[in-house]
């Protein structure tokens, strides 16, 4: 018997030593919850909110039978989403990380180009550029709203460049104006990654239109849902009509089985479609929800020393996906420590993103480079629970638990 010729891959693992150097950025293990002895319920940083209409669609597409990507809740879904997003066409998919890989192919990237992504998101962000076979690189954070900073954008363009993905981080929009002017002057595409930004308006106009195109994701704690599943939004017809033929195994229109695009299997079900349809249609009052939060949180503990809250920029309408705090040194425990006094409550947190170029799998690629806001947000940001279902008494909860934190 010959050799095996492949392997089961084992991940990539930072050595000790360049882990080692990492430490004092890289958020502490994941601390445990407690349930509070007083039988109060553990508060979630996230829960689904499915109040409206989406038992009754969902129930249409059983009775009718239609459960799969051909069903017309897809259509509606797509329709009604664009709308709210102030744009022509949807294009409804599998996941928010599709969207971006889909809107991507659909721009035409591959081998051999360069898209700039922010250093502080999500790692599905510059997953779906190395997807394409093209290269992500890296832009800092403004310290101000979290997002992608405009001047280290145009540090970045080289001639093999071809767009910029700017991510509307923790729901507030991006400084759409100023990348779509470096986008312009460079003969670049602007591509929005509004997977935490359901319904952010920037200037006047929604979040989803302010680029060439924009993706979102429904994951189950996103402000609209379908447990799983993404959009593509675009203004631009002929991006909206090769989206739709890679979502769909780049079936030719007019013959079956026939394929002049190596395309994918990213179809959105009817059973998702319907209850996405049912979540957007009642879009405002969930976006509204977390505002609400945020301005409880804001009134409680905008006072207390050492926290940094989040801020919402002059012309910027923030749907408080998360409600983010950077804890200071002056607030006299870390962030690390904070999220440990906040478990032992009974309440969730998150840290914030790990940078891009500290992830093991990019680390090698960016070996040497420095992203100083996005490394800082990431060794002393958390966000708290920021669910719509979230009581003004169990933020009063929260908040004291906070208090009681800095006391210890």
């Amino acid at each position: 018997m010959k050799p095996k010729r492949w392997s089961v891959p084992r991940g990539t693992e930072l050595p000790e030593a360049d882990l080692g150097a990492l430490r004092d950025v890289l958020p502490a293990p994941e601390p445990t919850l407690v349930r509070p002895s007083d039988g109060s319920r553990i508060l979630p940083v996230s829960e689904t909110r499915l109040d409206g209409r989406e038992s009754e669609y969902l129930a249409e597409c059983v009775t009718s039978n239609w459960v799969s990507s051909a069903g017309p809740f897809v259509r509606r879904f797509e329709e009604a989403f664009a709308e709210a997003a102030g744009c022509r066409n949807g294009v409804a998919c599998s996941s928010g990380t599709a969207a971006l890989h889909l809107a991507l192919a659909a721009l035409g990237i591959g081998p051999g180009d360069e898209v700039i992504v922010p250093a502080f998101t999500m790692i599905a962000t510059p997953n779906a550029v190395r997807y394409t076979g093209a290269t992500p690189v890296l832009a800092d954070a403004e310290a101000e709203t979290w997002n992608i900073d405009p001047q280290a954008v145009g540090a970045r363009i080289t001639p093999r460049t071809k767009g910029i993905v700017a991510v509307h981080t923790y729901g507030h929009p991006v400084d759409a104006d100023s990348l779509r002017r470096i986008a312009d002057e460079n003969g670049l595409f602007l591509l929005e990654d509004a997977a935490e930004a359901h319904g952010a308006v920037w200037r006047g106009r929604r979040v989803g239109s302010l680029g060439d195109a924009a993706t979102f994701s429904f994951y189950g704690n996103k402000i609209v849902t379908t447990g799983e599943g993404g959009m593509v939004t675009t203004n631009d017809e002929a991006i909206a009509q090769t989206a739709r033929r890679l979502r769909d195994h780049a079936f030719s229109p007019n013959r079956h089985f026939w394929h002049t695009f190596v395309g994918f299997n990213y179809r959105m079900t009817n059973l998702q479609a319907a209850v996405g349809l049912a979540q957007t249609e009642r879009m405002e009052e969930l976006v509204e929800a977390r505002r609400r939060v945020s301005r409880w949180y804001r009134d409680r503990i905008a006072d207390v020393p050492g926290l940094t809250l989040p801020r919402e920029r002059p012309g910027a309408r923030s749907v408080f996906w998360m409600f983010g705090l950077v804890v200071e040194d002056r607030f006299g425990i870390s962030r690390d420590a904070l999220r440990a006094h906040l478990a032992g409550a009974g309440i969730e947190t998150r840290s914030f993103f790990i940078p891009i170029h500290l992830q093991p799998v990019y680390f090698g690629s960016h070996r040497g480079e420095s992203y100083p806001v996005a490394e800082d947000l990431c060794r002393r940001g958390l966000y708290l629970p920021t669910s719509p279902w979230l009581t003004e008494a169990e933020v009063d909860r929260v908040a004291a638990a906070i208090r009681s934190a800095r006391a210890v």
